[in-house]
């Protein structure tokens, strides 16, 4: 009977200890499960900062070495830049209403300060919406609101890294995967 009944309490001694670690657990694991801290969001919005860093360098080159800017060749880096930055925002809106919802001040802080990079980003663009729909177009100031642009998603890829460690999301690899 003692045996029993130290056995029993040792069994209660054991979940006192254990039941918080594992209900925190199943927390965030649940959390992750229900599409909480989306990996989706999280590697489709760094796709989309890079697509835009990737666009900006080309054009950036394009326009040192470009006497005379084709307006086809403005129209389509300014219109890939801009999808770029939408879809960033997009995913980086999903991301903090999961967030908000969970109710996750820092991972809000985090990704607000990512948005408004990609919004300095985005008003960069729009000035060079305005250089681009000038005849001809300014190959120095073009390439010089280009310099600003890209000097703001640099910011918003700097904030994004951290982001991703914040929510607990690993970084994407550069290796593509097949899917499951």
């Amino acid at each position: 009977m003692i045996r029993r009944l130290q056995f029993i309490t040792l069994g209660l001694c054991v979940m006192l200890i254990t039941v918080p670690a594992v209900a925190q657990s199943w927390k965030n694991a649940g959390s992750k499960a229900a599409g909480y801290y989306s990996e989706y969001h999280g590697h489709s919005s760094h796709s989309h900062l890079y697509g835009a860093q990737n666009h900006a360098s080309h054009y950036s080159n394009y326009l040192s070495t470009a006497e005379t800017v084709d307006p086809s060749v403005a129209r389509m880096a300014h219109d890939s830049i801009g999808n770029h930055l939408a879809k960033t925002q997009q995913h980086l809106g999903q991301l903090k209403n999961q967030a908000a919802v969970h109710k996750n001040a820092e991972g809000v802080k985090a990704i607000s300060e990512v948005e408004g990079h990609v919004q300095d980003a985005r008003l960069h663009q729009a000035d060079l919406n305005k250089i681009t729909i000038q005849k001809p177009i300014d190959p120095k100031a073009a390439k010089s609101t280009v310099e600003k642009m890209q000097s703001s998603i640099e910011k918003a890829i700097q904030g994004h890294g951290k982001l991703l460690e914040t929510l607990g999301i690993e970084k994407p690899t550069v290796e593509t995967s097949k899917s499951k």
